[in-house]
């Protein structure tokens, strides 16, 4: 049994063999028990005086026959053990390494199955599989480098069965660095997928935040009297604001677009996208701008209505004012007239002041091609012959 040559020819094989040489161990155990206790029994009878039924040399021999078989047997035993687990550790790696290149072959076929997703949330979802993987990946890497260490061992050691081992380890380096090879390219066509869809994503945000200034900016709500263009004004200027702002983020999509990976940013869509957001800012600038003026236009016509109006309040009491008026016959009244004129006419310089504003005003107004320009220039001449009409009273 034991100088027996089978080791087993795959590990649970050599698991049995050694299990029953454990066995044997233990059988020659308790005989080597039973033989030292015979021998100390035998060598008494060497030690006899007197009467010796046997001579002493020849119990001697016997004795040391038996020991040294017993020592032979052990060292049988023990040699056998030695070849019993150099052959489970053989076995033991080569198991070790088609576990290794089942995993491999495993993960050959889920990369080469795998898309990239077809949206941002579905390339979020499969770079979170692929991040385990990759934990996956470091925990066998490890596994794998500890097989390799115990593949150098055996090979190290020279004993039996060590052929094919060099060239297991070097097929398996070889398809492990390709498979981390896969492995990184996948990662990359990840990264390139979610920068695209970032950068789609965030441009279709763009797009729609562009399209809500555009309604804002093209409304025809200039307010209905001084306060309310006012107030428009001021809340047109903040979107204004805003406009510019974006005017970076617009700027900065072609470089964007440029940092893509070749294959999504060649592509003609994305090219038109980029385009349509350039033009679509630019005509929101554009009619920002003209909504700036015709509010501030809308502004300056009711200025100038109510500019007109306080003049006309003027007027009007001054005119009822001389028309009720009487000459005095009495020279303290007289001179309190005289100081009463004296005040209209400072009064009237004033007033001229205000309406020749107006004037300018309407001036720009028509030259400018307002609307309103005809409702404007009636209400000039109006308050011009008012005014005129004064002077003449």
């Amino acid at each position: 049994l034991l100088v027996s040559k089978d080791l087993g020819k795959h590990l649970l094989e050599v698991e049995d063999l050694l299990q029953k040489h454990g066995l044997l161990e233990a059988d020659i155990a308790a005989q080597t028990e039973r033989v030292q206790a015979l021998n100390a029994a035998a060598l008494k009878f060497s030690e006899l005086e007197g009467y010796q039924p046997c001579d002493p040399q020849i119990i001697c021999n016997r004795v040391n026959h038996v020991q040294t078989c017993l020592e032979e047997l052990e060292e049988l035993a023990a040699k056998r053990r030695k070849e019993l687990e150099d052959s489970r550790q053989l076995w033991t790696f080569f198991q070790e390494m088609e576990e290794a290149e089942a995993w491999i072959r495993e993960k050959e076929k889920i990369l080469a199955a795998k898309t990239c997703g077809r949206d941002l949330s579905s390339v979020v979802t499969l770079t979170n599989k692929h991040k385990t993987m990759l934990g996956e990946l470091g925990n066998r890497r490890a596994l794998l480098h500890q097989t390799m260490k115990k593949g150098e061992k055996i090979l190290a050691k020279k004993s039996f069965g060590s052929v094919g081992i060099q060239e297991k380890m070097r097929e398996v380096c070889l398809r492990w660095k390709k498979l981390e090879e896969v492995t990184g390219l996948h990662q990359q066509r990840l990264e390139d997928a979610m920068n695209f869809f970032q950068f789609s994503a965030e441009t279709d945000d763009l797009v729609a935040w562009l399209q809500d200034m555009y309604r804002i900016v093209s409304s025809d709500d200039f307010g209905h009297d001084d306060y309310s263009s006012q107030a428009l004004l001021r809340k047109h200027r903040a979107v204004v604001d805003e406009v510019e702002k974006h005017r970076g983020a617009v700027m900065a999509l072609r470089k964007q677009l440029a940092l893509l990976a070749p294959d999504h940013r060649q592509g003609v869509d994305v090219q038109i996208r980029v385009v349509e957001v350039e033009q679509l800012y630019g005509e929101v600038a554009e009619v920002a701008v003209l909504r700036t003026q015709w509010l501030q236009d809308a502004l300056a016509v009711y200025r100038m209505f109510s500019e007109v109006h306080a003049c006309e309040v003027w007027v009007d009491e001054k005119e009822q004012w001389l028309e009720k008026m009487e000459v005095p016959e009495e020279l303290d009244e007289v001179e309190v007239v005289q100081h009463r004129f004296e005040s209209l006419d400072q009064e009237m310089n004033s007033v001229m002041g205000r309406i020749l504003d107006v004037n300018q005003v309407v001036q720009q107004l028509v030259e400018g091609g307002h609307p309103s320009s005809d409702e404007v220039r009636s209400c000039q001449d109006h308050l011009n012959s008012r005014y005129g009409a004064q002077v003449d009273l």
